[in-house]
């Protein structure tokens, strides 16, 4: 993890998580900062996290490690003075927020770290049925190339 660990001296609180799609986002009180973590599978978050806002990677968690079935970031997240948390996602995203009338809203993006997802091969080769990928064996191979027949074909006239 190259960026990491990323470090706000802004006070922070979850400001919003979508259950179907999997996203996390905190924003800084001053709702000037937004951090948005994606494909988020586990979180354990305080309220909020005052006294600035330390992100950090961590090699394991819990069950999950980094033979996990899919690749994940795990993330430590730190209030310099309250709160603790962690979250396990595949992207974790700071943006600096911009208002720019009633409606409008700019984002420019800071900051992004995502999992690695070499992993998904073995040797740098697509896996095979019967090898083993994310510590799991692989039971079919899965293609990545672009459908040419449509998935319902039309009814028959």
């Amino acid at each position: 993890m190259s960026g990491f660990p990323f470090f706000c001296d802004s006070n922070f609180r979850p400001f919003r998580y979508v259950l179907g799609h999997k996203q996390l986002w905190l924003r800084s009180d001053d709702c000037q900062l937004e951090i948005l973590f994606t494909a988020v599978e586990r979180m354990e978050l305080d309220s909020r996290f005052t006294g600035g806002l330390t992100i950090a990677s961590v090699s394991s968690h819990g069950d999950l490690d980094d033979n996990a079935a899919r690749p994940l970031l795990l993330l430590t997240l730190t209030g310099s003075t309250f709160g603790s948390g962690f979250v396990a996602c595949s992207q974790a995203k700071v943006s600096r927020i911009r208002q720019d009338g009633v409606e409008s809203i700019t984002r420019e993006r800071i900051f992004w770290e995502g999992a690695v997802y070499s992993e998904h091969a073995v040797g740098g080769q697509a896996a095979e049925p019967g090898e083993v990928a994310f510590g799991l064996p692989v039971l079919r191979r899965y293609a990545r190339e672009k459908r040419t027949t449509p998935r319902f074909p039309p009814p028959q006239d």
